[in-house]
């Protein structure tokens, strides 16, 4: 007989995360609600709550040993070997405003390492999958980032504003000048291009984990390297900045230019 890997079980209770959260957001999407304002001057949504309660639900009900680190409620259990990083709606910004590039990050993470990662985005419909020592899948399907090998080349997305750095904001600016294309905006959206070989280089700044983890698998996983600006991995503890480029060779070239 033999015995199931664990990860295909946790990449389905992974899939059934995601189904179940975009069925409340989207419940709300482009209707009226009530925004507030967190701590950190940020907004919330019922949508966010409610999406990250259903996740919630669901992990302690079928793994009540794991961790658990989200947004918008208290964290659980950080000492278990597995802790699923979850951001409810990463873009609530673009959500309330009706745009499509917002969505949910889902995690998970043994030994703190993350081992699985699922980038969705329901009003797309578009759903990347990625999972340590295989292949990124978008619907599906294996995808690949581009094989561009020069910074000229290159399609650089950012949400640009909270780049408070100021090392880290001029050294974007060097990319931008450098890089063929550039534009402002596009949440998590824009890291799922990057895997798919759609853009080239994202940057960014100020982040916290449930923002990130989720990224790691998916753009790894798809030939694609993320490091934060001092080309340190990625990991619970990082310092919020995050530059994700299509391949090694644009990674050294935009990390030299960040940190001239």
């Amino acid at each position: 007989m033999t015995l199931k890997n664990p990860m295909d079980e946790f990449i389905s209770f992974a899939n059934i995360l995601a189904d179940e959260s975009a069925k409340v957001v989207m419940e709300y999407f482009r209707q009226t609600f009530t925004i507030e304002n967190k701590d950190d001057d940020t907004p919330v949504t019922i949508a966010d709550k409610k999406s990250e309660l259903k996740i919630r639900e669901l992990i302690n009900k079928a793994y009540p040993n794991h961790g658990i680190l989200a947004e918008e409620f208290d964290n659980t259990n950080l000492n278990s070997e597995y802790i699923w990083v979850i951001d409810p709606i990463d873009g609530t910004r673009s959500f309330i405003a009706g745009h499509k590039d917002f969505g949910t990050l889902i995690a998970l993470l043994y030994k703190k390492k993350p081992v699985l990662g699922i980038i969705n985005c329901p009003a797309h419909n578009e759903r990347w999958i990625g999972v340590e020592n295989q292949i990124t899948t978008l619907n599906g399907k294996n995808i690949k980032t581009s094989s561009k090998k020069s910074i000229e080349d290159c399609y650089t997305i950012t949400t640009g504003l909270y780049l408070e750095d100021e090392t880290f904001r001029n050294g974007f600016e060097n990319i931008i000048k450098k890089s063929k294309y550039y534009i402002f905006g596009g949440d998590c959206y824009m890291y799922g291009m990057l895997s798919s070989g759609l853009v080239d280089i994202v940057v960014e700044d100020t982040l916290k984990a449930h923002d990130y983890m989720a990224l790691v698998p998916v753009i790894q996983g798809a030939g694609g390297v993320i490091t934060d600006k001092y080309n340190n991995p990625i990991t619970l503890d990082s310092d919020g900045s995050v530059l994700a480029t299509a391949n090694s060779l644009i990674h050294k070239q935009a990390i030299s230019m960040i940190n001239l």
